[in-house]
């Protein structure tokens, strides 16, 4: 029987048990900086607070809807499994309850690390138990992420239009052009691979030049997906069906905490939090989900008290999926502690894809 995914990273991580001076330096600043961020952002968040109606939202909040909140959500993790098996099907043809099960791990693995590292984790263990390579799994992640943000611009441009934010759409076109830039460059990576593994020839280091131009091949080939109109559509649409359900999930929860705003609306605050938040940097987006869940409210005359409790209540609502991601951890063979101090090692053991699958 082979040994479980985190000894056999552990193992090599013996290798790396007297860090120096430099690297404890670097893992403080990991751990530090995210904790900075999140307070600054509660701080610009609790300064303009009063305790009193804090108390009072708190206290009118309806807890029979909270259920309904709860499936409501977890139902678009269905649409959004299917988008991402969809482009992984160039690769392997993956079980929808399978990539179910590795995007639950990627929550689990947001809740715990910063900047989004869950979804290292979630290509990692799909590669190892797919016997696909890490690297192309990870660029399928990549891609998914990159439309999933292309679908949210064009929601939120629509939002911003449908409630009357016009004040907004220089904002919401500005991104909609940034991220139609980075599909593009994402469509001419695939069209011109070559391009990319001329420039990686000009590394003159022969044994790392090799290892980028391996590298290269297998995110190039996990990028496959583009070249299939038809899909590549579908998947877009899948994404835009993900956040309506979404959005379905943010308007209940906001009649449980008794605040006066239409579907519509509420869908709005849901693409104004996704797209403040499209630079991760915090554990669990705990910090700027509250700031920019207050702010987005705020364009509908909701008070900073019950916009936060919202927010508390919308945050903790996020790590169900996570929770369901431990779970699946358990049983595919790694823990919780692997999951903190191996996940940036994770990245690169998942490097060499399948010549390490057992």
């Amino acid at each position: 029987m082979p040994p479980r995914l985190d000894q056999r990273l552990g193992q090599t991580a013996v290798q790396q048990r007297s860090p120096s001076a430099a690297q404890t330096a670097r893992r403080w600043l990991g751990r530090l900086l995210p904790l900075a961020i999140s307070l600054f952002f509660l701080w610009l968040v609790f300064r303009r607070v009063e305790w009193a109606r804090l108390q009072q939202a708190f206290s009118e909040v309806s807890y029979l809807l909270l259920p309904a909140v709860i499936l409501v959500y977890m139902a678009g993790f269905i649409p959004r499994a299917q988008k991402w098996r969809l482009i992984l099907h160039k690769l392997k043809a993956v079980p929808l309850g399978a990539c179910l099960g590795y995007s639950f791990v990627g929550c689990a693995g947001n809740a715990v690390l910063p900047a989004r590292l869950g979804e290292v984790v979630r290509a990692y263990i799909c590669g190892r138990r797919e016997e696909v390579a890490a690297t192309s799994v990870l660029s399928t992640v990549v891609l998914e992420r990159v439309l999933e943000v292309l679908s949210l611009m064009l929601l939120f441009g629509f939002t911003v239009w449908a409630t009357g934010q016009g004040a907004l759409s220089s904002w919401a076109l500005m991104g909609l052009a940034v991220i139609c830039g980075v599909v593009v460059l994402i469509f001419i990576m695939q069209k011109r691979g070559d391009w990319l593994l001329k420039l990686v020839g000009l590394i003159p280091w022969p044994g790392l030049r090799q290892r980028v131009a391996g590298l290269a091949q297998r995110f190039l080939e996990g990028l496959a997906v583009v070249r299939d109109p038809a899909r590549l559509f579908l998947v877009l649409v899948l994404g835009l069906v993900v956040y309506c359900i979404e959005g379905g999930s943010y308007w209940l929860l906001a009649k449980a905490m008794g605040l006066q705003v239409s579907y519509l609306q509420s869908l709005f605050v849901l693409c104004f939090i996704f797209v403040g938040m499209l630079i991760p940097a915090t554990v669990g987006n705990i910090g700027p989900l509250q700031y920019f869940c207050v702010l987005g409210f705020g364009f509908f005359g909701v008070k900073e008290e019950p916009a936060l409790i919202y927010s508390v209540f919308l945050n903790a609502i996020l790590y169900v999926p996570a929770l369901i991601g431990f779970m699946y951890l358990a049983r595919y063979g790694f823990t919780l502690g692997g999951l903190r101090s191996q996940a940036p090692l994770a990245a690169g053991v998942g490097q060499k894809g399948q010549e390490e699958n057992p």
